[in-house]
C-alpha cells in the first residue's frame, strides 16, 4: 500500500507542478499582452505641451492699492497678451501676500493661461505687463500637460 501511495504522491507533485508552470506562462503572457498595449495607448497618446499660467496682481508696488479699476486692468493685461500670443485664456482670482514688512495684502488679481508657447514670448508679455501695471513680479507657474482641442464639424 505505500508503494501505490509513494507513487500517487509523485504524480501529484509533477501535476501540481504542470500546473504551476501553466498558471506561471499565462501570467507571462498576459504580462506581455499588458506591455504591448501600454506601447499602442504610449503611440497614440496625445503630446505633452508645456502651458504657462500667469498670476498677476493689480495693486500698485508703490501703494499698496489698485490705482486703475478692474476693467482697465484687465484691458491693459488682455492686450498686452494679444500682442505676444496667438491665444489665451483670462480668469480673475483674489491674491494674498505678506511683504517684507509683515503687511498682509489681498488683491484683485488675473490669471493668464498660456498653451504651449514661445517661452520668450510669456516673459516679454509679463515684462511689459510689469511695468504697465507697476508690479515688482508676477508669478509664472510652467506646467506639462496633454491637451486637445476638440471640435466637430457638424458645427
Amino acid at each position: 500500500m505505500s508503494k501505490k501511495m509513494g507513487i500517487f504522491t509523485i504524480v501529484l507533485a509533477m501535476l501540481s507542478i504542470l500546473c504551476s508552470l501553466f498558471t506561471l506562462g499565462f501570467c507571462l503572457k498576459l504580462h506581455v499582452i499588458d506591455a504591448d498595449k501600454a506601447k499602442k495607448n504610449q503611440e497614440t497618446a496625445e503630446e505633452v505641451n508645456t502651458q504657462y499660467v500667469m498670476y498677476v496682481g493689480t495693486n500698485d508696488k508703490d501703494t499698496y492699492k489698485m490705482e486703475m479699476t478692474e476693467e482697465e486692468a484687465r484691458e491693459i493685461v488682455d492686450s498686452i497678451c494679444l500682442k505676444y500670443m496667438r491665444g489665451y485664456t483670462l480668469d480673475e482670482a483674489t491674491g494674498s501676500w505678506v511683504d517684507e514688512n509683515n503687511v498682509r495684502t489681498h488683491e484683485y488679481t488675473l490669471v493668464c493661461y498660456f498653451d504651449d508657447p514661445e517661452v520668450e514670448d510669456v516673459y516679454a508679455a509679463a515684462d511689459e505687463i510689469i511695468k504697465a501695471l507697476n508690479q515688482n513680479t508676477i508669478l509664472i507657474e510652467k506646467n506639462q500637460v496633454t491637451m486637445e482641442y476638440y471640435g466637430s464639424d457638424e458645427y
